[in-house]
């Protein structure tokens, strides 16, 4: 019974890092260059690698993103990111 409790606890633990690990590959909230304007972007370990979209806010801040299911496809047009 005691080992039940300890293999439980011990995946338990296991999958809350692996949670944590996650949230913090990403990107929102993070920093950006370019102010009330939409960028490309492309973090290692998000998205599979590929790029994404995001909106700087005026406080330099990522606060909007749509994963691309591409990589090197992400452009710039009419002020707007495509992928």
């Amino acid at each position: 019974m005691k080992f039940v409790s300890l293999a439980t606890m011990v995946t338990s633990s296991l999958v809350l890092a692996g949670i944590t690990t996650a949230a913090a590959s990403s990107p929102l909230g993070g920093p950006c260059a370019s102010k009330n304007q939409y960028e490309c972007g492309n973090e290692p370990n998000y998205n599979n690698n590929n790029d994404f979209v995001f909106y700087c806010t005026s406080a330099n801040k990522i606060a909007y993103i749509h994963d691309c299911d591409c990589s090197g496809c992400c452009t710039i047009e009419d002020k707007a990111a495509v992928c």
